[in-house]
């Protein structure tokens, strides 16, 4: 098939490239500056210049999709940045996309949203893709809505993330880390798109698609199964009372590049799991658990990583104040 892809560039995206390139379709990559992947290069892979902050009529999009069988949308932000709004890069390109699609005749179209963009959502960025998806499931389309909860991969910055709090000997949880989750690996996420490209069955009437882990956690036993499969156990763990953790997320939120905010603090309270009876229909098998996340030939680098995202920062802090205090004693001297 020849299928066109948008957010070819991010972390889920890179590893549907990989997956369509090596299933032997052609795949036209909608990125915003052209070229940007060292995968253009490779016979089947083409990139077309697009622009989510702005491209938000369907016919600027019906000429991109001269001889596409199948679309597949994947491009998202966790956090706004100038023009980069939720409003625009969530609803309002991807609906302009989904109108061209129904025109042109599109055979299948596959939208990865997000397990939370239900009747329950209330942040802005579940808001968002709500809408989308909202417009896709009233089209006549043949199309499935991919919700996946939080989604790992040794590459991606959220990994990154809770690796490094996992190999951490002390960490504070907020409100003690009760929270639900239920992490799925990019590897299933990616699984189950290729299957739907193949096939209807298993999409539900809604065509909303829950794509998760086999089994709900919670925070805290979530950082616990990461320590434990890079290979770390002595940790502990405290909780953090919310209205601190809140004050901490207002703060954090000032900050360009942070990926806390109140808003996804809300979401991490609001909870993260979902039924896997459909996402194991689609692998057909059980999903990958936590303990399965870190191979033993990824576990070494993993945990040096991991471990080095917290201590050189506290290494020169150190080396810092050993400074202060070396400059202070020659002083008294």
């Amino acid at each position: 098939m020849r299928i066109l892809l948008t957010g070819a560039t991010g972390f889920i995206g890179r590893h549907l490239l990989e997956a369509l390139v090596a299933s032997g379709h052609q795949v036209v990559c909608a990125t915003r500056r052209p070229p940007t992947l060292p995968s253009a290069a490779t016979p089947g892979v083409s990139e077309i210049a697009v622009d989510f902050t702005r491209d938000h009529d369907s016919a600027e999009w019906l000429p991109r999709l001269a001889g596409v069988d199948a679309v597949i949308n994947a491009v998202g932000i966790i956090r706004e940045q100038g023009k980069q709004t939720f409003d625009a890069i969530h609803h309002r390109a991807p609906v302009a996309l989904f109108q061209a699609c129904a025109k042109a005749g599109v055979k299948r179209v596959i939208q990865v949203s997000a397990n939370g963009a239900d009747e329950n959502a209330a942040s802005r960025y579940h808001l968002s893709k709500k809408q989308a998806d909202d417009f896709l499931a009233a089209l006549p389309l043949s199309s499935a809505i991919v919700q996946p909860s939080v989604v790992y991969g040794i590459d991606s910055g959220g990994a990154a993330l809770f690796n490094t709090l996992a190999s951490m000997p002390l960490v504070g949880l907020p409100g003690g880390g009760v929270q639900g989750l239920q992490p799925v690996h990019v590897d299933d996420l990616v699984q189950v798109v290729m299957r739907l490209l193949e096939t209807t069955e298993h999409v539900p009437p809604g065509k909303r698609i829950p794509v998760v882990g086999p089994v709900p956690l919670t925070l805290k036993s979530f950082l616990v199964e990461l320590g434990n499969a890079m290979q770390l156990r002595r940790r502990l763990f405290f909780p953090v009372p919310m209205p601190l953790v809140r004050l901490g997320a207002s703060l954090a939120g000032k900050l360009p590049g942070s990926m806390l905010d109140p808003e996804t603090l809300a979401m991490l309270e609001r909870g993260n799991t979902a039924d896997p009876a459909i996402t194991m229909a689609l692998l057909g098998r059980a999903p990958k658990a936590v303990s399965g996340f870190i191979g033993p030939a990824e576990r070494a680098a993993v945990r040096r990583r991991a471990l080095f995202n917290w201590l050189l920062p506290l290494l020169g802090i150190a080396a810092v104040l050993a400074l202060a205090i070396a400059f202070y004693l020659v002083a008294r001297m």
